[in-house]
């Protein structure tokens, strides 16, 4: 009877230890699926930022830099407007100079 007793006890311990074992199996296998899905999220929101930050950077980088097509003909105009005005410069006072450097060198001091 003490046998039995006993042989019942661990057999109840048996079974308590396997449907631990059972417990412990499904939470691991919970964890990893978890983490798992947490990681799938993770990128698509890595990735969602990245795309949205890039989209920003490419707004922010035309709004300073702008298009260098654009700012090479911005810049060819100024420069050839800047060289019509010394034109019109030397020409208008082209005559004045020559007088006053052929008065300077005729004129002995």
């Amino acid at each position: 009877m003490i046998e039995e007793k006993a042989a019942l006890g661990i057999q109840k311990l048996l079974s308590a230890e396997q449907k631990a074992a059972e417990v412990v199996s499904a939470a691991r296998t919970e964890k990893v699926a978890k983490l798992k899905e947490a990681k799938v999220k993770a990128e698509e929101e890595i990735t969602a930022y990245k795309v949205q930050r890039e989209a920003q950077f490419a707004i922010f980088s035309k709004e300073r830099l702008g298009d260098s097509g654009s700012h090479k003909s911005s810049v060819d105009r100024d420069t050839i407007q800047e060289l019509n005005k010394i034109d019109r410069q030397t020409a208008a006072n082209k005559d004045t100079m020559v007088h006053m450097l052929l008065q300077s060198v005729t004129t002995v001091g």
